[in-house]
């Protein structure tokens, strides 16, 4: 099984910058992964990835080296698991509320004794059962899966202090689109007690010694860097407008330069 070079990163302190894909392009997450991204969020939650077409989409991270990470539709273990058995580094489970809720995701992603994640030495991360032996690739898989656990609505930064002693949890990423809609104000990620809410969680989960990560405007990320959040992603689309956008005012000034 291949090293998570993300949650090597991760545990040595250091940030870590994704990018989200909603749709199943293998080119697409190749090119994020040469272009020098650290991970990315294969999302099965929104768009029209799915079990069987996210195989290419972690093959090509595997290609160029970008750690992928799936966002199952649910936290269900027969949802989560196939997604892993398919290669997935990791999982970044939406709309996780309770403890209960944090050490469900755990046991649905690690083996035994961390969890209860159905065995099988023939799959993708086992190499097929072609080498080594079972219970290396079990020690191996605990190590290597990343879990982050999505925090996105009031009820979960009010049980922060309760979710933050759950072991096995790798990441805490408080997601401000739907954390805004809790409270309220759908769509403004940016309104001052949505902030509020977002540097509250974050205190709460950098003070118990844990990886905090968030969802944020980029003009906002220098601000929870300094917060000590360490785990980011923007997604295509965004990358692709604000490239364009760029590329097109640059293109059109010269052109009316030149007169044209």
């Amino acid at each position: 099984m291949r090293e998570n070079t993300l949650k090597q990163k991760l545990e040595a302190g250091q940030a870590a910058f994704g990018v989200m894909i909603t749709f199943p392009s293998a080119p697409m997450v190749e090119m994020l992964g040469h272009l020098g991204f650290d991970w990315v969020l294969i999302d099965n939650e929104h768009g029209s990835i799915t079990v069987e077409n996210s195989e290419d989409l972690i093959r090509a991270a595997e290609l160029s080296n970008i750690a992928p990470i799936v966002r199952p539709v649910a936290n269900r273990p027969e949802i989560i698991a196939p997604f892993l058995d398919r290669g997935a580094l990791g999982v970044q489970v939406p709309h996780v509320n309770t403890a209960e809720e944090a050490r469900a995701t755990v046991d649905a992603v690690k083996y035994y004794p961390e969890g209860h994640r159905g065995i099988f030495s023939g799959s993708r991360p086992a190499e097929y059962g072609f080498a080594g032996s079972t219970q290396d690739y079990v020690k191996q898989a605990n190590a290597n899966t990343l879990v982050c656990l999505m925090l996105e609505e009031v009820e979960a930064i009010d049980n922060l202090g309760e979710l933050v002693t759950v072991d096995g949890v790798d990441v805490y990423f408080i997601g401000s689109g739907d954390l805004s809609q809790s409270m309220g104000y759908p769509g403004q990620q940016t309104h001052p007690e949505v902030q509020a809410q977002m540097e509250k969680g974050v205190k709460i989960i950098t003070d118990a010694g844990r990886i905090a990560g968030c969802s944020c405007p980029d003009s906002l990320v220098p601000k929870f860097l300094d917060l000590g959040v360490q785990y980011f992603h923007s997604n295509v689309s965004r990358l692709l407008q604000s490239s364009s956008n760029e590329y097109l005012k640059s293109m059109r000034q010269s052109a009316k330069a030149a007169g044209l």
